[in-house]
């Protein structure tokens, strides 16, 4: 995903992608508040930033806020601003987030991790537009939009009572989800060629993904998201020093194995054939696509890998890109 301009800039052909590009635009058009969820690293600020790029709020600078990791009286300074001495170490007074972003929009970075004291003064801002900075008896008035991000199940929070029920109300007068890369591989070549073209500006050197590279990355699982796509590229290239990055480049750069999840099991992936056919993608990727190396590879015959290939019905690359061809017509 590219951060520069709204809705185009969200990198991707696959379905989720347009559906993705369809919601925030629908939501421009509004100046209701928007939760946008989704796992760590698939680009939750980069969509609430297409989001405020779309809107009549867009030549108002962006204000980003991240909750996480703050505690609640810091957090409560950076955005409602406090006055001098209004707690210790307050030198001076401080203005806030909030009136530095009258008429934009603001976005709250990881809005569970915040303590309920803050949420309770949030849910009075957004209701009425007031805002009272810290050791001040003054109230202001600011019109902002507010954009929250998470990570996390916020009806199970709410359920658990980790999260005040009336500010989730609030806070999702509009649900945007965004799908974890795993659900859309297929936006796998457009995003190296993007994330490449990006690495290319900045270091003058022109990188491609070969045929077996780009198929390795295809059978990854991505916990980390696009953000670990971006950083597993940054190494391949770094290490590279041929125009075409092998297989053998992008294994040696991709994370450690992840734990099996609960879901693995339970979807079946740990079968015997999904274990067999796991390997022989993997080790024809190795091999760059090459069927008698990766024969050699696993030490069988030629022809007993290409049986194994129909019957796992393991697709050649050409077949896979005709494929590609055809969803995108």
């Amino acid at each position: 995903m590219n951060v520069a301009h709204g809705v185009s800039s969200l990198v991707g052909s696959s379905c989720a992608i347009q559906e993705l590009r369809c919601k925030i635009s629908a939501a421009a058009a509004f100046d209701e508040p928007v939760l946008v969820i989704g796992e760590t690293g698939v680009g939750k600020e980069l969509v609430a930033r297409a989001l405020h790029a779309e809107s009549a709020r867009s030549s108002r600078p962006l204000q980003i806020i991240n909750c996480a990791g703050v505690s609640s009286e810091l957090l409560a300074s950076e955005m409602f601003g406090h006055r001098s001495g209004a707690f210790t170490g307050a030198a001076r007074s401080r203005q806030g987030r909030l009136r530095a972003a009258d008429g934009s929009v603001v976005v709250l970075d990881e809005i569970s991790e915040t303590s309920e004291r803050f949420q309770a003064t949030l849910l009075r801002t957004i209701e009425t537009g007031e805002i009272q900075p810290l050791g001040s008896d003054t109230v202001a008035h600011v019109d902002v939009r507010f954009v929250a991000t998470t990570n996390h199940s916020m009806s199970e929070l709410v359920s658990g009572d980790c999260f005040r029920r009336d500010l989730f109300y609030r806070l999702a007068g509009i649900i945007i989800e965004i799908a974890p890369l795993r659900d859309r591989l297929e936006d796998l070549p457009e995003l190296t060629a993007y994330f490449l073209a990006l690495l290319e500006q900045r270091y003058g050197r022109p990188r491609r993904l070969s045929e077996g590279a780009l198929s390795l990355l295809e059978q990854q699982e991505y916990p980390g998201n696009v953000r670990e796509l971006r950083q597993v590229l940054t190494r391949a290239y770094g290490s590279s020093e041929a125009v075409r990055i092998s297989p053998s480049e992008v294994d040696a750069a991709l994370f450690p194995a992840q734990p099996c999840s609960r879901t693995t099991v339970e979807t079946g992936d740990l079968s015997l054939e999904g274990v067999v056919r796991r390997h022989l993608q993997r080790t024809l990727a190795l091999a760059d696509h090459n069927i008698s190396q990766a024969a050699r590879l696993l030490s069988i015959p030629r022809s007993t890998l290409q049986h194994y290939l129909t019957k796992y019905r393991i697709e050649a690359p050409a077949q896979r890109a005709k494929q590609r061809a055809a969803a995108r017509s």
